[in-house]
């Protein structure tokens, strides 16, 4: 932590230590993580905060812990709110300030050395005893998982090295060979030992488990794991969060990608998964359900489809590729909307020179977020209603219900009489999610088809919903579809 000049302490973001729990409106207890406090305030960090709280609101028993012991309890009144968007999730810095009594500062900063160093110790006796509180399946497991790649990766090293001394015109063709020799040799026993890995860690009843398995897991592991470019970005996070555009694009071209032979083959590895597959399929997916609207238009009819987090918008790239050489009797308006500009500008670069040899297709690329989406002002909103698709994929993952629950129908709105609204989310199926959590720290909310149906919980009662697969069924996409009439609010 530093000191500012008007003595208030900033906690670092990946400092979770300091915590404040109270009970909101509907009585539920909210924890939440402290930003920075002072001797007459804090400020705390909260999902969907501005729907919960409003300045002047009294919370009337707040506690305030660091490190597991509480330094406050007492009355706070909001005297500052300020939203943001992160990785999707729509952020509050709640600031209050306290009504009962100061903090002692100088008591605080000392107890938290104190317990510092008493926690810091404690996690080094424990780590030196880690292998004690593993499963004993786990680390065997783990350690012939090291041995296999350990012996590829010295194999594959060995025999490039020598395909680079060849002539030219058949030293492609060796590494070629290589490589998908060494792919075909991998990638079944891989599958079988991450199935073996997710029958065990089933079985793990407490988060601790996880964590301390995990861990283990890549202590040994995530050197090979580094080498594979899909998985490098997963677990460096370079844009702040897993699953960014430039991962959906490594899934999508599906290829050799590294600097060596082993890290090729560790990366195809991963894009030839179930959940790499799954991605994919979403892709043809939503390209079919795009198709499907372009081939209803009728001479003189204008459509409107609305993306949102688009990321590469690769399906709608894929209807322009369809439409090329095609006169067109019809207009369609596309809206891409992603909070991250990257991936706008790597959608526009792809998109747009297709866009404009047709005078028929509209595009627009917008960079906005979910927080302004459901709470911002309605002017602000205009250009995303009437629309006849409104489709999002790999947002929802992310979100929590109460989020999920308030986009989906703020998107229903924007829906036109008739119109739809598709949802994709991963499911409970996934192969993949035992090396994506440990492997590259890719954390989903993976959810059933009636929990995603149960997102759509308050719409009209006539509204058609329904859930599908793409073939993989590891991906479902919720389907709600608006009646052909308008409701009129009583």
């Amino acid at each position: 932590m530093r000191l500012e000049r008007n003595k208030r302490y900033l906690v670092e973001t990946e400092d979770n230590t300091k915590i404040v729990r109270f009970y909101d409106f509907q009585g539920a207890e909210q924890t939440c993580q402290v930003m920075n406090y002072s001797r007459t305030g804090l400020a705390f960090v909260m999902e969907d905060g501005s729907l919960v709280l409003r300045i002047g609101d009294v919370i009337n028993d707040l506690r305030f812990y660091s490190l597991n012991k509480e330094i406050y309890r007492g009355s706070v009144s909001i005297v500052h709110i300020q939203d943001e968007e992160d990785e999707g999730k729509a952020l509050s810095s709640i600031g209050c300030s306290f009504n009962d009594t100061q903090l002692d500062i100088n008591t605080i900063a000392k107890g938290d050395k104190i317990t510092k160093l008493q926690n810091d110790f404690m996690d080094f006796i424990r780590s030196m005893a880690l292998e004690d509180n593993l499963d004993p399946e786990f680390v065997n497991l783990t350690s012939h998982l090291h041995y296999l790649f350990t012996g590829f990766q010295e194999k594959l090293t060995q025999d490039e090295e020598q395909i680079r001394q060849e002539e030219p015109e058949i030293r492609k063709l060796l590494i070629e060979t290589l490589r998908e020799l060494a792919f075909d040799a991998l990638f079944d026993e891989i599958i079988r030992y991450y199935d073996r890995f997710t029958r065990i860690t089933s079985r793990f009843t407490h988060s601790k488990q996880n964590f301390i398995h995990r861990e283990f897991f890549q202590k040994r592991l995530m050197h090979f794991y580094m080498k594979s470019k899909l998985f490098n970005r997963a677990y460096t996070k370079p844009l702040g969060y897993a699953g960014d555009f430039e991962m959906m694009n490594i899934i999508y071209r599906n290829e050799y990608e590294g600097d060596d032979v082993f890290s090729q083959v560790m990366n195809k590895l991963e894009c030839e998964e179930a959940a790499a597959k799954a991605v994919r399929n979403r892709r043809t997916y939503l390209y079919e359900k795009l198709g499907e609207v372009v081939a209803s238009l009728t001479k003189g009819d204008t459509v409107k489809i609305f993306s949102v987090a688009c990321g590469p918008a690769m399906e709608f790239f894929d209807i322009l590729l369809s439409l090329q050489g095609k006169e067109l009797s019809f207009n369609v308006d596309f809206i891409g909307m992603d909070q991250d500009e990257l991936a706008l500008e790597d959608a526009r670069s792809r998109i747009e020179p297709l866009a404009k040899e047709k005078k028929n297709i509209s595009v627009s690329f917008i960079k906005d977020n979910i927080k302004r989406l459901i709470v911002g002002k309605e002017a602000e909103k205009e250009i995303y209603a009437d629309a006849d698709l409104i489709y999002t994929a790999g947002l929802f993952d992310y979100l929590s219900d109460r989020a999920a629950k308030r986009l989906i129908h703020k998107l229903y709105n924007f829906l036109k009489p008739n119109a739809l609204l598709i949802v994709g989310n991963f499911g409970l199926y996934n192969p993949q999610r035992f090396i994506m959590e440990y492997g590259g720290e890719w954390f989903l909310i993976h959810r059933s088809e009636e929990e995603l149906k149960g997102l759509a919980e308050g719409l009209p009662e006539d509204t058609t919903i329904g859930v599908e697969k793409e073939p993989e069924g590891v991906n479902l996409f919720l389907n709600i579809k608006k009646p052909s009439y308008q409701h009129v609010n009583p």
